[in-house]
């Protein structure tokens, strides 16, 4: 994995902490993807070493340490939340969902409370809408987030990174019908 890959990798996955779907447990799996790449830095094989039930004591330091060592900064909402999409994409990519929409129903999660971000509020209006028929025109909207440009990380590193907001799609399409209307 070439320096430029490795930064960007860091880099989604400050946006995906500063999002909220990155938790401390994801860190290990995160780490293997990356010395499956042969980075070596030794915050990555000792965060490789962790259990999924590591917590932000275990992690933080080591993760804080490489963030240092790469000059990754935490990226502003916009920017977070585009890294964000374009991670899911790439997932969905390689591992289609059996839901529609699932990006804007990933995206949407990433409004609230704050509703900074553009793309994750126009995201949380058009979830409302999709299992009730009335959101035909969101399909459009789907495709467009699905095809947005790669990140060009290999797919582990994408699985591990996305794993935590991936596991918050329905398993099934859930029934037509309104909700709350």
């Amino acid at each position: 994995m070439d320096d430029a890959s490795l930064r960007t990798t860091f880099l989604v996955a400050r946006a995906a902490e500063s999002c909220g779907c990155l938790e401390p447990g994801d860190w290990p799996d995160v780490a293997v993807s990356l010395l499956m790449e042969g980075n070596d830095d030794p915050e990555i094989a000792e965060l490789a070493g962790l259990s999924r039930r590591a917590s932000g004591w275990d992690t933080d330091p080591l993760v804080a340490a490489a963030y240092d060592r790469h000059r990754i900064s935490v990226p502003d909402k916009e920017t977070a939340v585009d890294l964000v999409a374009r991670l899911i994409a790439d997932d969905l990519r390689a591992r289609p969902a059996g839901v529609t929409g699932p990006m804007i129903r990933l995206l949407a999660r990433l409004a609230p409370p704050d509703f900074e971000a553009n793309l994750a509020s126009r995201c949380f209006t058009a979830e409302e809408y999709l299992d009730c028929g009335c959101g035909e025109d969101d399909l459009g909207f789907e495709a467009e987030l699905q095809s947005m440009p790669t990140l060009g990380l290999p797919g582990p590193a994408v699985q591990a990174l996305a794993q935590s907001l991936r596991s918050t799609l329905p398993a099934v399409q859930p029934p037509h019908g309104h909700h709350g209307h």
